[in-house]
């Protein structure tokens, strides 16, 4: 316990622990003056990042959009005509290998390819958006299947759809794509937190989804040795902006008819 409370302590170097520190002696400092009403103020925020950056709240919060996307084995996947990862798994560099730059929701492109090596489809789709390097436009989905050939993966066909602005426009390119081709059933892959959004989306356009889940960011897949902390740390507000971006944009993509 105490080594845990000194190893916390260190936490106080990083600018969210440095700026809760001192939140918190002004806050002391100023009930201490009798200046009751601002020194409540003052304590009533460092409770708030307290609560979000060093419990298990958010964490808590946004399991709920990750669990009902447990799958406890791929191999119970059902086949279909094509695999779809959506995006936001890179981002354009100047200077990374084939320009990427792999971002937290790696783990997309890769269940993708792990179903494929499971011979769950025999077509990857690519979705995501894109950037710009020295006035240069580089599409995400682009630069993920020149790196796939490249590397000789996987053994299938890889389709790009271009830059998207967002899973509404991934929907709506995919549905395209399944006409020509004839697609009957998909399946769609990307971050547990953000699958019901996209499964409603793509349901929404009229297609037949298989959901698989990845990049889970709690402890519904994830193990941790603890959650909590003496000072707040970045990831309880990372958690919560994810929950909240999810939150608003069902009810946005609801309201648009989108989901």
């Amino acid at each position: 316990m105490l080594s845990q409370l000194l190893h916390s302590l260190m936490f106080l170097s990083e600018p969210l622990g440095f700026a809760w520190g001192l939140l918190v002696l002004s806050a002391s400092r100023t009930l201490w003056r009798r200046q009751f009403r601002l020194g409540a103020g003052l304590a009533a925020i460092a409770l708030l990042m307290y609560v979000v950056g060093a419990t298990s709240l958010p964490g808590t919060i946004l399991a709920t959009l990750e669990r009902p996307h447990v799958r406890v084995s791929l191999e119970q996947v059902p086949p279909a005509d094509a695999i779809i990862a959506l995006g936001g798994s890179v981002q354009p560099s100047r200077y990374e290998a084939f320009h990427l730059d792999f971002t937290a929701a790696a783990d997309r492109p890769i269940m993708a390819l792990e179903l494929m090596r499971l011979g769950k489809a025999t077509v990857l789709v690519l979705g995501g958006s894109g950037g710009e390097i020295d006035h240069q436009p580089l599409v995400e989905a682009d630069l993920m299947k020149q790196w796939l050939a490249a590397w000789g993966l996987p053994q299938g066909e890889v389709i790009s759809l271009g830059r998207c602005e967002n899973t509404h426009d991934e929907a709506l390119k995919t549905r395209q794509l399944a006409g020509q081709r004839g697609w009957k059933k998909i399946i769609l892959v990307t971050s547990a937190y953000h699958m019901r959004r996209a499964t409603a989306t793509f349901q929404a356009a009229g297609l037949q989804v298989e959901s698989v889940a990845c990049d889970y960011q709690t402890s519904v897949s994830l193990e941790s040795s603890s959650s909590w902390s003496l000072v707040p740390r970045y990831q309880g507000f990372h958690k919560l902006a994810l929950y909240l971006r999810e939150v608003i944009g069902w009810r946005i993509y609801r309201w648009r008819s989108w989901a």
